[in-house]
């Protein structure tokens, strides 16, 4: 069961995310919410890391507005980032003049710093469990064809390749909001990554720019994460109206903005302003007490870490 925290006087509240926020662990993109004492988490050191507990409180939020990802990245005021620094933002290749990384707390994300998404997760994994009937086909046309599978849908999926069906259904959960993002899809080798990716949107051999909508925010915070760890550059913006979900991941094939350094793609600020009084969530990590929330490094506030 999830540990909650009592709070007590005396006692810093935890800071935190607000429910919603996807956080990479062993089984995949899931809602801060949803994360348990035990899970593995991904962190900003490229290791796997078992959650001690999880926190929750009621807390005012910042939000920040970082160039390339969904506008509501919302955090509490003293949550640290995983950031560099850097005025100049070269037009593809590798980033220039960015300072050494750090932390610096959302309440001073400011124009100028650049947030942390990871690039390498870790050794390349194998695909999981293909269906025995397909034993003896190329895992990479495999991979392709799930990708496909995935943007047809329903009686087309279907027909595409029926013995596809339950194990996409295992994996990359149902259509609509119910669509996951495995975590050893991240993992999987250039080849097979590239080649999921081709069949999501279908590939063209003369295509240059690409775009994939969908309801699922855990299924499109995974694939953004994909996308750049193949080099692309690209954004994800959160296209939803109320009750109705919508997510919106576009990318190039050549050119645009990869300020990529050290194993992370660094994003830039615009800024980060008020948001509102929220139930948010937080995870204790031991050793590294960092995870990755939305695509982006984050670590555990407490006094030792900030130097208070």
């Amino acid at each position: 069961m999830t540990t909650h925290a009592p709070q007590t006087p005396g006692h810093p509240l935890p800071t935190g995310f607000p429910a919603g926020t996807m956080i990479l662990i062993r089984r995949g993109l899931v809602p801060i919410e949803d994360v348990i004492a035990g899970d593995e988490v991904f962190t900003h050191q490229r290791l796997w890391r078992p959650v001690a507990a999880t926190m929750r409180t009621t807390a005012p939020t910042v939000r920040v507005h970082c160039a390339s990802l969904a506008s509501d990245l919302a955090a509490t005021a003293d949550r640290p980032f995983r950031t560099r620094v850097a005025r100049v933002f070269l037009e593809g290749g590798e980033a220039g003049e960015l300072s050494s990384a750090g932390w610096t707390r959302a309440r001073d994300l400011a124009e100028g710093h650049r947030l942390a998404s990871p690039l390498d997760f870790g050794e390349p994994q194998p695909v999981p469990g293909l269906p025995a009937s397909l034993t003896g086909i190329d895992p990479i046309d495999v991979l392709g064809t799930a990708g496909n599978m995935i943007r047809l849908k329903g009686e087309a999926a279907a027909a595409l390749c029926p013995e596809l069906v339950g194990w996409l259904a295992e994996h990359f959960g149902g259509y609509g909001a119910g669509r996951r993002f495995p975590a050893w899809a991240l993992a999987m080798p250039d080849e097979s990554r590239q080649a999921f990716l081709d069949g999501l949107v279908n590939d063209g051999p003369h295509r240059d720019q690409f775009a994939v909508r969908m309801y699922s925010k855990s299924f499109m915070v995974g694939l953004r994460l994909l996308v750049c760890s193949l080099g692309y550059a690209g954004g994800l913006s959160d296209q939803g109206k109320p009750g109705k979900p919508g997510w919106l991941l576009s990318w190039k094939r050549e050119g645009g903005r990869r300020p990529d350094h050290d194993g992370f793609r660094w994003h830039p600020v615009t800024r980060a302003e008020h948001g509102r009084e929220a139930e948010v969530f937080s995870l204790s990590v031991p050793e590294s007490a960092s995870y990755i929330a939305d695509g982006i490094a984050v670590r555990n506030c407490t006094r030792r870490l900030m130097g208070l």
